[in-house]
C-alpha cells in the first residue's frame, strides 16, 4: 500500500475511534476495539515514518510524520490511563483532564496525518510544481 494511503488510513481509523466511542448503545463492549484500534494507529504511523525517512521528501513532510507517531505514541499511554480506569476501575484522579487530552490528541492525529498525506502524494506525484 502506498505511503500516502496508509496516511489516510490513520486518518479514518482515528475517526471510526471517535465514533465508537460515542456509540453509548454499545457500551463497555467497543472499548477493547478502540484500543485495539489505538494500536494500529500507533503502528502505522511509526511505520509511515519510517518509510518517508528514507525519501526524498521535504524535510517538512518528514517532521510532519514524525510529529504524528509521536502523537500516537502519547495517545496509547493516555489510552492506557483511561483503559485503566474504565476496564480496571483504577479510579485515576482527574480523568476528565485526560479524556480531553485523549480527544484533542485524536484530532491533532486526523489533522496531522491527513496534512501529510495530501503533502506526501502531491510531493510524489510532483503536483506541487507550478504550471511552465
Amino acid at each position: 500500500m502506498k505511503v500516502w494511503k496508509q496516511l489516510y488510513l490513520i486518518v479514518w481509523l482515528a475517526f471510526l475511534q471517535i465514533i465508537i466511542i460515542l456509540l453509548p448503545v454499545f457500551g463497555d463492549k467497543l472499548v477493547d476495539l478502540h484500543a485495539l484500534l489505538g494500536f494500529i494507529i500507533l503502528g502505522v504511523a511509526h511505520y509511515d515514518y519510517a518509510m518517508i525517512k528514507r525519501t526524498e521528501a521535504p524535510n517538512r513532510l518528514k517532521r510532519i510524520a514524525k510529529s504524528t507517531a509521536v502523537l500516537a505514541t502519547f495517545q496509547v499511554v493516555l489510552g492506557l490511563i483511561l483503559y485503566a480506569n474504565v476496564r480496571l476501575n483504577a479510579n485515576v484522579p482527574l480523568i476528565e483532564v485526560v479524556t480531553f487530552v485523549h480527544l484533542v490528541t485524536a484530532l491533532a492525529i486526523i489533522t496531522q496525518a491527513a496534512s501529510v498525506a495530501t503533502a506526501y502524494d502531491m510531493w510524489e506525484e510532483h503536483e506541487y510544481t507550478s504550471p511552465k
